[in-house]
């Protein structure tokens, strides 16, 4: 695929998403070879160094046609979480985007993104007088007082949280007199450079028959690939009980084989029936975002110039 390498927008960014083995990597590195961009990895377990098999991370192929990122950058018994890993994303878009790249935020786990473009709300310890303080006052002072408060320090959450909703009332009102901050600039805590910039969303859809075709075959070249020993590994470098990621789908199955609980055939059946269902979950999550447009993904380079044509006419130069 030739690139053109001339869509300068500095304040974009564009997110693919979808089910799992619906040829979401493929096709964003296939765009970003179009584009001059670099893809920004939006998975809970390729962001662990290590664990390649198991994640599906892209092979040398799709890194050969652009850059990527947020692959392998942490050691796997670090525990990471989608606020932490927001703020990592958040930090290689400003990077990717002052680079003169445009970033192209890829991948299966839609609580990631979505932390990563709408913020999430990272709930603070508070210490629990303040709470009891305000229970006594909603006693004292009623809803519509504490409400009408919560309104002059944070008028959108406010505007969220009916004056009769005491609960919701409290918890706002505890968190900005625990941490002098609103609960609205808490869930929003993200850099105001990646909240405003214009994105466009795309989620790749393939019929669901061959969707699964695609997961048996998937988890098929995985275990012939080695993810055995690379759970072996793992656990030996690292220790299970240290490796949080080891619960994801195929590591958890194949330590069971390690462990005898199962074997090499039945880890394999039990991988396949839970990834497919993992995918309709996915596929409802994505479907549930109306920001996402669904494209046709059965030939990634048809999907990645089909998305180009839509970025140039959405905007982009």
């Amino acid at each position: 695929m030739k690139s053109t390498r001339d869509l300068t927008v500095p304040d974009l960014l564009i997110v693919f998403g979808g089910p799992t083995a619906s040829g979401k990597s493929e096709t964003a590195a296939r765009l970003a070879a179009l584009a001059g961009g670099t893809v920004i990895s939006a998975d809970s377990v390729q962001v662990y160094e290590g664990m390649d098999i198991g994640s599906s991370k892209p092979g040398p192929e799709l890194l050969a046609m652009a850059p990527h990122s947020l692959l392998g950058v942490l050691k796997p018994d670090r525990r990471i979480n989608a606020f932490a890993y927001a703020k990592l994303a958040r930090e290689e878009i400003l990077r990717v985007s002052s680079s003169g790249s445009l970033p192209v935020l890829t991948g299966g786990t839609g609580l990631y993104i979505k932390a990563v473009v709408d913020g999430i709300f990272e709930s603070p310890l508070i210490p629990a007088e303040i709470r009891k303080e305000l229970e006594s006052e909603l006693g004292s002072r009623g809803n519509a007082a504490l409400h009408s408060e919560l309104a002059g320090i944070d008028p959108e959450a406010a505007a969220k949280i009916h004056n009769n909703d005491a609960s919701r009332i409290i918890r706002a009102l505890e968190v900005f007199r625990g941490t002098g901050k609103t609960i609205t600039a808490l869930r929003n805590g993200t850099d105001p450079a990646v909240k405003a910039r214009k994105t466009l969303f795309y989620a790749m859809s393939i019929p669901r028959d061959e969707l699964y075709g695609r997961v048996e075959a998937r988890v098929d070249a995985m275990i012939s690939a080695g993810l055995l020993r690379e759970t072996e590994s793992l656990i030996n470098q690292y220790g299970a009980e240290n490796i949080d990621a080891l619960k994801s789908l195929g590591y958890k199955q194949m330590r069971d084989v390690l462990e005898g609980k199962s074997d090499i055939a039945s880890a394999a059946a039990e991988i396949k029936t839970l990834t497919r269902n993992y995918a309709k979950r996915q596929f409802t999550w994505f479907k549930n975002d109306g920001r996402y447009l669904w494209v046709d993904n059965r030939d990634p380079e048809l999907a990645a110039l089909a998305i180009m044509k839509d970025i140039r006419a959405k905007g982009g130069n």
